[in-house]
């Protein structure tokens, strides 16, 4: 008894073997363009957050500042894409009131982001003159000496505070419960990378005004990518610190890799987002 096998002839063999190389190459591409989605995807979603980010930074920290107040505005320089300021960290109140010692008795009990820093930080004191006329307050600068912890407060916790650079006028009347703002000088600016990415940032300055390295907040940026535009009451552009009510914010951002765009071009994905924010205590 004989078994006739029967094996694959050449061209079967041919035939197979070029089937197999169209599924593969039509997998091949599918995986390709898949992950060149994914990749576009991605990096369109990092960029949609860092533009989310800035519009939310940006207007928590400014929306802390005034401009009104006799003795200055908060904004200390400006100009279309930089933005030096006073940058509120703290909030206390007076429990012992401030005469013409160098010393003043805070309550414990801290608002703001962390407490005082006699390294970079200094304080605004609230000043009612006539309690029943509001066109007399003032907010009066001292200088931060040291930070200790006392039982000044009705002889309960305080944080002592010596201070220097403080003038009273003869109507000042620093009272327990009067608010105390703790403040540094920062500035938001662009800045490059070493490798030519631009980036937004933000930078302290020491008391004695040298600025510090910039650290980043997000980017990388487009060129011109972040503009400050500054209002005043009226609504108009203003380039004066002492009228700005009001702060325009445009931040223009790229994606970090660039990503195969229509027509086969490799090129970064650019998205702009813009925001306002009213300053405390603007009208």
């Amino acid at each position: 008894m004989t078994m006739n096998r029967r094996g694959f002839t050449l061209i079967e063999l041919l035939v197979g073997l070029v089937l197999t190389g169209i599924v593969s190459a039509a997998i091949y591409q599918l995986l390709v363009s898949n992950q060149r989605v994914y990749r576009e995807q991605t990096q369109r979603i990092e960029l949609n957050d860092n533009l989310r980010s800035a519009v939310a930074i940006l207007p928590a920290e400014l929306r802390e500042l005034s401009t009104i107040d006799a003795a200055g505005s908060d904004i200390i320089a400006m100009n279309d894409s930089t933005l030096r300021y006073k940058a509120m960290r703290s909030f206390y109140t007076v429990c012992s009131p401030l005469a013409t010692g160098s010393t003043i008795s805070l309550n414990p009990m801290i608002g703001g982001l962390r407490p005082l820093d006699a390294s970079r930080d200094s304080i605004l004191i609230f000043a009612d003159g006539n309690s029943t006329d509001a066109r007399d307050d003032r907010w009066i600068r001292a200088n931060v000496v040291s930070v200790s912890s006392g039982t000044n407060c009705n002889g309960g916790p305080s944080v002592d505070v010596t201070i220097s650079g403080v003038t009273l006028g003869a109507v000042d009347s620093v009272v327990q419960g009067s608010p105390v703002r703790g403040f540094e000088v920062v500035e938001f600016l662009v800045y490059q990378d070493a490798y030519g990415a631009r980036w937004l940032g933000i930078r302290q300055y020491s008391k004695g005004g040298t600025p510090g390295t910039p650290q980043p907040l997000l980017g990388p940026l487009e060129p011109g990518g972040l503009k400050f535009t500054y209002y005043n009451a009226a609504g108009n552009p203003t380039t004066d610190p002492t009228q700005v009510v009001r702060i325009g914010i445009t931040v223009i951002g790229r994606t970090q890799q660039q990503v195969r765009r229509p027509g086969g071009v490799m090129d970064h994905v650019v998205d702009t987002l813009s925001t306002q924010v009213a300053l405390r205590n603007s009208r």
